[in-house]
């Protein structure tokens, strides 16, 4: 080896030295639900899928204010979020911080468009919608529209929860050389394996020693999979549950009404509805699930008597029926 490549090589190595590797940190990797067949089937609606989760990176940098001192509103766990295709990896160092923060990226995602599946246009295709933009024509505002589809964004993910460390290693971006993060360890293994485990749903699994790291807040939120023995599961769609300390009846019905029962459990319910015939009904079934789940788990956990929230649960169910 010419000593000028050798040089380099040995730069390289101690620049990207696995002595620094560090311990107990967590690395989490999402993939968009359904993203290859929307591709497949409609590249404009898959690349709006991305557009959408990156507004939420958008939000990253923006201050919010008066909602500083709600946790999941912040993003500050989030010391490396890659996006790689369809996928994300995030890299973290404060696992109950990071488990809110990404509850709430997942939670906004699917926020994005879900007031189109509440009061879906086609009840049979819900993601058909009609978009509306106002132009100048001839100096006279006019109101245009147009057909487009909506998908669902959901993501399903693993946690994996141990040894890890960013390397920087070197890209061509736009024909020069830069640099790019790349998070290396058994944590990504571990988050990539129980993605990979194919459950149905958009759910993120963890351990149950991960799980035991969390504090109390962050534990309401997450609670063992309902279909796997032995591995929790992140309930992102409980996280607006953590608003507030003071879970008095007044706000409590507000956000059953409200988060459980409009955002989300009419909208899965309808797109369980119109895809029931079809191979991803499963993933909406599951969905479903989830949503009952987290906020059995939260309420329960919160020490809430749970006969009271599931009465008052019928009471606001029969009055929207």
């Amino acid at each position: 080896m010419p000593w000028e490549i050798n040089e380099i090589v040995v730069a390289f190595r101690a620049n990207q030295s696995l002595e620094t590797m560090a311990k107990n940190k967590l690395c989490c990797y999402i993939d968009i639900l359904g993203f290859s067949n929307f591709v497949k089937e409609d590249p404009r609606g898959a690349i709006y899928l991305m557009q959408n989760y990156q507004v939420q990176i958008d939000l990253i940098n923006q201050s919010t204010h008066e909602m500083d001192y709600f946790t999941p509103y912040r993003r500050d766990s989030f010391k490396y979020l890659i996006p790689f295709s369809d996928s994300i990896f995030f890299y973290s160092e404060t696992p109950s911080d990071f488990i809110m923060q990404l509850s709430d990226f997942v939670n906004g995602s699917f926020a994005f468009t879900s007031h189109a599946f509440t009061n879906p246009e086609d009840k049979l295709h819900p993601e058909n919608v009609t978009e509306k933009s106002i132009e100048l024509v001839d100096g006279k505002a006019i109101t245009l529209e147009h057909s487009a589809k909506w998908y669902p964004l959901l993501f399903r993910g693993g946690i994996g929860y141990g040894d890890a460390h960013v390397h920087q290693l070197n890209a061509i971006h736009d024909g020069k050389k830069q640099t790019t993060p790349f998070i290396f360890g058994n944590s990504v293994v571990e988050a990539v394996k129980y993605e990979q485990l194919g459950v149905k749903g958009p759910r993120i699994l963890c351990s149950k020693d991960f799980y035991e790291t969390l504090n109390s807040k962050a534990k309401l939120i997450v609670h063992p999979a309902f279909d796997i023995g032995g591995l929790y599961e992140v309930n992102w769609t409980a996280v607006h549950y953590l608003m507030t300390d003071d879970l008095n009846d007044g706000f409590v019905d507000k956000l059953l009404l409200n988060d459980f029962y409009l955002n989300q459990l009419v909208a899965a319910a309808n797109l369980w509805r119109a895809y029931n015939h079809l191979s991803i009904a499963g993933h909406y079934y599951n969905f479903l699930k989830l949503i009952v789940r987290g906020v059995q788990h939260f309420f329960s956990m919160a020490h809430l008597i749970v006969r009271s929230l599931t009465m008052r649960l019928l009471v606001i169910l029969r009055k929207r029926v």
